[in-house]
């Protein structure tokens, strides 16, 4: 259930394809949306992900987000309305509108952490595992695109000066806006996560670890590239260290890692794990172990991937930290 509804099958590809043959297509426009209302909130921002870099940053704005987005209005003195029009005093009626942008897919991640926050199915070790890979999973796959596809549509806002404030401003605003909401909804739901787990930590779970089973000799040489390039405290973390934080049960050690890097350069880090490793280390994970520390001092997984939409990691560090994995 959980690896699931994160899961981008074929048939989603075909429909990512699908919109990309027909963007312009007036003819399939309703088609097009039927299809993306069929989405999960994972597969929506998938989707709307991959076009965001295929397209042109215009033709994206003018002909895809309107397949995503859909603009409604609300009647907010509904009960005057039906008092007057009981009355026959319609005439009277003075409406007051309000007009808002949703998405276009099925929210069902309420309904999945509803359920691991309430089942009893699994044993606390296993649950604590799963609500760690589902936190980071909302993270990953749902807040990040949504903050940053709201960056991008306020970048484009703003650096149209002149831009009339007409309908499409609106629309666009509001898209922004729904955006900004599906962030903080996601925060929240990322805290009762953390509640859960921390309940489920008062009870001494044992063997919670990175899951992480490489040779010691790999993890050795990215040791001393990271202790060469400066990206280590080799003061407070020995080689010894780095392995019992990367290897070892949490509980059954004090080892810390200390790593100079910021926030951006170490996602970029952890995310080269699994890009050259094929060790996909859970961010939140190391939020909820608590002994990996950059510069910012003890890391916390909303920290990593709001600092890393609103800035772009230097290309210098970025191909010095991508040559720490490539020398292995």
């Amino acid at each position: 259930m959980l690896y699931s509804y994160f899961n981008i099958k074929n048939n989603h590809k075909k429909t990512l394809n699908y919109i990309k043959s027909n963007i312009d297509s007036l003819e399939k426009k309703p088609s097009v949306i039927k299809k993306i209302k069929k989405l999960n909130d994972c597969q929506f921002f998938f989707l709307i992900t991959d076009l965001m870099n295929h397209l042109s940053r215009d033709q994206f704005i003018e002909n895809a987000l309107e397949l995503f987005f859909t603009k409604s209005e609300i009647l907010l003195n509904t009960d005057q309305y039906f008092d007057l029009k009981k009355n026959d005093r319609l005439n009277e009626f003075k409406p007051f509108i309000e007009e808002f942008v949703s998405s276009n897919y099925k929210e069902e991640v309420q309904s999945l952490i509803n359920y691991f926050l309430e089942t009893k199915e699994y044993p606390k070790e296993t649950l604590m595992t799963k609500l760690l890979v589902l936190s980071d999973n909302i993270f990953e796959f749902i807040f990040h695109p949504a903050l940053h596809l709201s960056i991008f549509i306020n970048e484009y806002l703003e650096q149209k000066i002149d831009y009339e404030k007409n309908e499409n401003y609106n629309f666009l605003n509001g898209i922004s806006n729904d955006l900004d909401n599906t962030v903080n909804r996601v925060v929240i739901l990322s805290e009762r996560i953390q509640e859960k787990i921390d309940s489920l930590s008062k009870t001494n779970i044992k063997n919670e670890n990175y899951l992480i089973d490489t040779d010691n000799n790999i993890l050795k040489k990215l040791y001393f590239s990271l202790e060469k390039n400066m990206f280590i405290d080799q003061n407070k973390t020995s080689l010894d260290q780095f392995i019992n934080v990367l290897k070892l049960d949490w509980n059954s050690h004090n080892s810390i890692i200390y790593l100079e890097m910021d926030n951006i350069q170490f996602k970029y880090f952890i995310d080269c794990f699994n890009q050259f490793l094929k060790i996909n280390i859970q961010k939140t994970f190391i939020q909820r172990a608590g002994n990996i520390r950059n510069k910012n001092g003890q890391i916390k997984a909303s920290s990593m991937y709001t600092t890393g939409s609103n800035y772009v990691i230097k290309q210098k560090d970025f191909e010095l930290i991508k040559s720490l994995f490539e020398k292995i």
